[in-house]
Formats: structure tokens, sequence, C-alpha cells
């Protein structure tokens, strides 16, 4: 609603309908009026003729090229709505992008919350631990060490979501106003069904807009060279009406026609029908270059799905061991079993595969979604 691709391509579509009906209405006949005076000699010297004609005109022409002409502006409107629906696939994916970034770095700076969190309770336990006498003092030196690395890492995560959220804000048109985005594990991205590479592909050249665009464009030639094979034919008008006035110092009325029979000699005609078909020839190759695309991106993403969904379930795994070495190195550090380096390096084992499996969680939801667009399905 508020992009300005969107706009700009759904206010072409209201222009190429005006123009089918201003291409309809060229049918109809005309009507004219016309008034001569001229002098004229006559038996007592130089008198003066005076006629005025009213009636209507007809051009072969203009019922002729009209047929090809009115199919050439309703293929360019079908063009105008396939480009209007390509834009709005384009945006679609772009608000996609930004909101999956959106909820990626919201997850990671509650993340990087929880970090600080356990940073500040090992900072404690170690001065406790110190005070009683159980460690030395480089322990409280590296918890200090370990939270002020934590802290450093929420401020940068708080301005990365914040980022974030501001680039989706301004893209959905909020103002600027607050903007909060849910969970990932809430937001419950469908997965695709299962589907061949092929079936997927030829859902995308079937629904995609990007290729029934190139197939309007190729319709819209094809009336063009028809338009232009009826320029070369002789143009024929016709004036047909009443004239009233005065000829010869009589006064004279009567039924008048005036028949005009155009027939071109140049070669113009034959150049511009040359010059439609070398456009045809475009919008066919440029229609093959479409679908070859569409097959390359729907064969990509779903490769890219695929790893993307392996990826986190290592990544899922890598956390949960991560967490598992966190509670032992915890339970032996307070134990006097583990050293706090030992529990530092588990930390902050823990805080990259935590991380990284949000990531790989965002990024698969981001394959899906992204899939089912290029697919033309718009979830």
């Amino acid at each position: 609603a508020n992009a300005p691709t969107v706009i700009a391509a759904r206010e072409r579509v209201r222009e190429q309908r005006a123009i089918v009906a201003q291409t309809g209405a060229s049918r109809m006949p005309h009507a004219f009026a016309s008034y001569a005076q001229a002098p004229q000699g006559g038996t007592i010297g130089t008198i003066t003729q005076r006629l005025t004609t009213v009636g209507g005109q007809f051009a072969l022409g203009d019922v002729v090229g009209t047929s090809a002409a009115l199919a050439q502006a309703r293929s360019e409107v079908q063009l105008a709505q396939a480009q209007e629906a390509g834009a709005q696939e384009a945006e679609r994916m772009r608000a996609v992008g930004l909101y999956f970034d959106a909820i990626q770095t919201t997850d990671i700076e509650r993340l990087r919350e929880r970090i600080v969190a356990a940073a500040q309770a090992d900072r404690r336990a170690a001065r406790l631990r110190y005070a009683a006498g159980d460690v030395p003092r480089l322990d409280i030196v590296r918890a200090d060490v370990a939270l002020a690395s934590a802290q450093a890492d929420l401020a940068r995560a708080q301005a990365d979501r914040d980022n974030a959220l501001g680039a989706l804000s301004l893209e959905i048109g909020t103002g600027g106003g607050a903007l909060d985005v849910p969970s990932l594990a809430s937001v419950g991205i469908a997965e695709p069904a299962a589907v061949a590479p092929a079936a997927a592909v030829g859902i995308g050249l079937r629904l995609r807009p990007e290729v029934l665009a190139a197939r309007a464009a190729v319709a819209a030639e094809e009336s063009a060279v028809s338009v232009a094979e009826r320029t070369r034919l002789p143009g024929f008008t016709a004036q047909l009406g009443y004239t009233t006035g005065v000829d010869g110092g009589l006064n004279v009325k009567g039924p008048s026609a005036n028949l005009l029979l155009d027939v071109p000699l140049s070669g113009i005609g034959a150049d511009r029908v040359a010059a439609e078909q070398a456009r045809l020839a475009q919008a066919r190759a440029r229609f093959a270059g479409a679908r070859r695309l569409v097959e390359g991106e729907i064969e990509a993403a779903i490769r890219s799905y695929a790893a993307d969904r392996e990826a986190l379930v290592a990544a899922t795994r890598a956390r949960d061991e991560a967490a598992a070495e966190v509670t032992a190195s915890a339970i032996g550090y307070r134990n006097g079993a583990s050293s706090s380096l030992d529990l530092q390096n588990a930390r902050s084992t823990y805080a990259q595969a935590a991380i990284g499996a949000a990531t790989a969680a965002a990024t698969l939801d981001r394959a899906v979604a992204m899939l089912h667009l290029l697919m033309g399905e718009n979830r």
C-alpha cells in the first residue's frame, strides 16, 4: 500500500485502461462543419461565393486499424497488470526480508540480555568465592572482562535491532512509530509440502508475474505488428454532408460528398513493420529469459531451503550440547571441580552456538517464505 514502485505500477494500469477506452472511441464517425468563401465571376462582375457544409466523416482506416490497435492496447493493459503484480512481488520479498531481519535481531538481543544476566551472576559468584578464599582474584578479573564483553555485545545487538525495526517501519509506512515483532518461535511459518523441483518450477511458470508480464509483452508486440501491417494499406476517407450557400449569385443547397483515397508510395510502412517485428523478437527473447530466470531461482531456492533445514538441525544440536556444557561447568565451578576459565569458555561457546541457532532458524523461515513467493504463492 505504501511502496512507491507499486503505486507507480498501479497508475500505469489506470493509464493503459484509459488508452483502451480512447482507442475504442476512435472507431466512431466524426462530425464536421466547413465554411468556404471565394470570389467568383458573375454577369455583373465579381461576386462572392459562400458555401457552408455540415456532415459526418468516415475513415476506413479507423475501422480497419482500430481492431488491431485495440488488441494491442488491451495487451498493454495485461502487461501493465502483470508489471504491477511483479512490483507487488518484489515489495513482498523486500518486506519479508526486513520482517525476518527484525525478528532475528530481536531474538539475538533477548539472547544477549540473558547472556549478560548470566555474566552478572558469574561475577557475583566469583566475588563470593574470592571473599571465602576459595578462588584467586583472577576469577573476579575474568568475570569482569566477560561481563564487559557481554554488555558490549548487547549494545551492538540493540543497535542492530533498532536498525532492523527502523527499516521495517519505514518500508511498511508506520511513520516511525513504535513497532514490535513476535519471537521467531511464535511465527509458525508453514514449511512447503514435499514437491518435486520440476513441479515447483511449473507452478512458478504459471503464477510468477515476471513470466506473465513477459507473455503479455509478446502479445502486445504481436498486436503491434498487425497494426503496422494495416498502415501499409491505402487510406480511404469519405465526407458526407449537406451544403447551403450562394454560388453564381444564386442560393444553392443539397447533399454533398467528398471522397479521398490515399495510396502510400514510400516504403515507410514496410520499415515500420520491420521495426515492430524486431521488437516482437526481442519480447520473445525476454519471455524465454524470464522463464529461464524463474526456473533457476526456484531450483536454487529449493536447494537453499534443504540446506537451511539441515543447518538448523545441526545448529540446534550444537546449542543444546553447549547448554549442557555450561550447566556442567557451572556445577563444577561451584564445587571446585572446574576453573573460572572453563566456565567462561563454556559460556562463550554457548553464546556462539545459541546465536547460530537463532540465525539458522530465521534463515530457514525466511527461505520458506521466499520459496512460497518465488512459486507465486503470496502467503
